[in-house]
């Protein structure tokens, strides 16, 4: 076989899939970290460095279907972690202040999220908000219900914490099936059915063509209300999911929850493929792209690089991701003229 008839025929086509390339980038930065770590006397190559990256990516995780599934559909949600770190204190509050089940304490947790996802879309939809500007308003609302719900939880005014202690809440944030803690399960769980939905399915392929071509969606008879309010309330409610984990985690309710992952489930999502233009990306995409920046945060904690300077460069791949995005989506207007 001539050398041009295999790369047109095998490589080509594996070169030009986001996937491939995702886990490329990904085994050439554990490569890269491992050299570095051994060139400097460290080890990054261990099993326990691979469990710390699976499980630091738990919490985000749903943070980043929730914010891919809007981006795929045209939409951007600002609010996530502020309505997981309000679910959060809201979990605490009912399981420490109120004495309810941890299980009820759930369930109304996530009841309470998906009523702010509900007024976002409502924001959106019906009053035509963008939902930049109407995420980012809810954001501020979620904090300021984080402050009345700690005061309700607290003897002594506002707190900055409320503590809490089930058995169940810890299994749910550090319990283990086997060798594999419960969360990575859950999480792996969350990823297959959110990838089987929005690339199996028909309401993922109307998610597509909204985001893709929002006219032709119309002409379809596909109700751009009924997705909006759908993928607005599953993302506050996927962020309630990572404040309730978190929370079961450290075995307390924060103000300053989830503070960090503001904008990681969005990046990682950005990285993994997901168009900011809408109507292309996948859940599977999502995931690697989230694995690919806890791999690079991790691994230069390691190597010993100062964490401001993994923050400056964290924002250094969103700004690449973002450019190759702009660039991607400006290739296929220039296709269809």
């Amino acid at each position: 076989m001539k050398t041009n008839d295999f790369y047109g025929k095998y490589l080509r086509p594996l070169l030009e899939n986001k996937i491939f390339t995702l886990i490329l980038l990904l085994v050439v930065m554990v490569l890269v970290f491992t050299v570095w770590s051994e060139i400097i006397g460290y080890h990054f190559f261990k099993a326990t460095t691979f469990r710390n990256i699976l499980n630091s990516v738990v919490v985000t995780s749903f943070l980043t279907i929730g914010a891919g599934c809007l981006l795929i559909s045209g939409e951007i949600d600002l609010s996530q972690s502020a309505v997981g770190a309000f679910g959060g204190l809201l979990l605490a509050t009912a399981v420490s202040a109120w004495k309810l089940p941890w299980f009820f304490s759930i369930l109304l947790t996530l009841l309470f999220c998906a009523l702010l996802g509900a007024l976002n879309a409502l924001f959106v939809d019906k009053y035509r908000f963008h939902s930049f500007i109407g995420t980012l308003a809810m954001a501020s609302m979620a904090k300021g219900l984080m402050y009345l719900f700690s005061s309700l939880g607290s003897a002594t005014g506002i707190a900055a914490n409320l503590a809490f202690a089930d058995d169940a809440l810890d299994y749910i944030g550090m319990g283990k099936i086997g060798a594999v803690p419960f969360g990575v399960l859950l999480m792996f769980l969350f990823f297959l059915i959110y990838g089987v939905l929005m690339s199996r399915t028909s309401f993922g392929m109307k998610v597509m063509l909204k985001g893709g071509n929002p006219i032709a969606a119309r002409l379809a008879g596909i109700s751009a209300t009924a997705i909006t309010y759908i993928l607005f309330i599953n993302s506050a409610v996927l962020g309630g999911v990572s404040g309730v984990i978190n929370a079961a985690r450290v075995g307390q309710g924060s103000l300053v929850a989830l503070t960090t992952n503001q904008f990681t489930g969005i990046t990682a999502a950005f990285i993994g493929g997901i168009s900011f233009g809408g109507g292309t990306g996948n859940m599977g995409g999502a995931f690697i792209g989230l694995l690919i920046l806890n791999t690079f945060q991790i691994g230069m904690g390691v190597v010993g690089v100062n964490p401001y300077w993994v923050s400056v460069f964290t924002g250094l791949i969103l700004i690449v991701a973002l450019t190759m995005d702009f660039v991607s989506q400006r290739s296929r207007r220039a296709g269809h003229v």
